[in-house]
């Protein structure tokens, strides 16, 4: 009888965890669904208690979820440090974008050692973001004593990933023989991927090598195409490039009140050579060509005006 009860309890005991597990994995699924179709405050408000009481009772996901709530604000006030503790709590767990998460709050607050050491728990989990930002650190030497070398590593695990950005920070390694021996080929290859996958400062490397033909065949229209491309996602020194392709008939055709609409929009980004610029080139033009420039600019960019 004393056998037969004690076999109970340990069957009620280790039923009690996967009870409350199911109980707030259903919470968490009608929490997850009302803030999803979520229009109005309240029912955010109603999602984001469903999904807190999935937290507390330790259900992985709502824990990460919340962090990410009280991050936003998002049916909940807005709490840099509740989203700070309920990220631990999941990253603690074993959870990579909690661990990234963590490390990502923690560097806005200027603790970069503190940041690289979950950087690297979610990194070591293969989690591309966490790869590309402790690469950072390490390339920069901040947080961490600077290593080249495994910045390079890092990239390259985050690059074979498809990350744009990564792929376009190795390549600069590589073109620059950081971290190890030179590789401009492949380099190259980086390049053109990262310029692909729409990432604008690849798209004015690639621009830039395609005009001096370093590396690859000299090709003006395609240098103007790819620095038009950046150009469009607000490069501001793809924008200023891009006018001299107009001012000069770089495989364009010539186009004097172009080129000043772009060096004005570059302007207007802040870059300072095309501040510069634009102050002493501009008052030169005549007044019908300053004109039909407004007019592009205003195409161009709806908010942009030549002064």
């Amino acid at each position: 009888m004393k056998q037969a009860l004690a076999a109970l309890l340990v069957l009620l005991a280790t039923a009690k965890p996967t009870i409350a597990n199911e109980d707030a994995a259903a919470l968490y699924g009608k929490g997850q669904a009302i803030l999803e179709q979520a229009t109005q405050e309240d029912h955010r408000r109603d999602g984001a208690a469903l999904v807190t009481r999935a937290a507390v009772l330790g259900y992985l996901p709502a824990q990460y979820h919340l962090g990410f709530l009280y991050g936003e604000g998002r049916g909940v006030a807005r709490d840099p440090q509740k989203a700070l503790h309920w990220f631990r709590r999941a990253a603690d767990r074993g959870d990579a974008k909690a661990q990234y998460a963590v490390g990502l709050a923690l560097s806005r607050q200027t603790d970069k050692r503190e940041a690289a050491r979950w950087y690297r728990r979610a990194a070591d989990q293969g989690l591309v973001d966490a790869q590309f930002q402790l690469a950072l650190l390490y390339e920069k030497g901040d947080g961490v004593a600077a290593d080249e070398g495994e910045a390079r590593r890092l990239y390259r695990a985050a690059a074979d990933k498809n990350d744009a950005a990564a792929m376009f920070n190795l390549a600069l390694m590589l073109d620059e023989g950081r971290g190890g021996p030179p590789d401009p080929g492949a380099a190259i290859d980086l390049y053109i991927r990262a310029a692909q996958a729409s990432l604008p400062a690849a798209q004015h490397a690639l621009c830039e090598l395609l005009l001096d033909g370093r590396g690859v065949a000299r090709n003006l229209e395609n240098a103007a195409g790819w620095c038009l491309a950046a150009a469009q996602q607000d490069h501001a020194p793809a924008q200023m490039l891009l006018a001299t392709f107009y001012a000069l008939g770089r495989g364009v055709e010539p186009d004097e009140a172009r080129a000043a609409a772009w060096l004005s929009i570059a302007a207007k980004r802040g870059f300072p050579p095309a501040l510069k610029a634009r102050d002493a080139l501009l008052p030169r033009l005549p007044p019908d060509v300053r004109a039909r420039a407004r007019e592009i600019a205003k195409e161009l960019r709806p908010a942009q005006t030549i002064q």
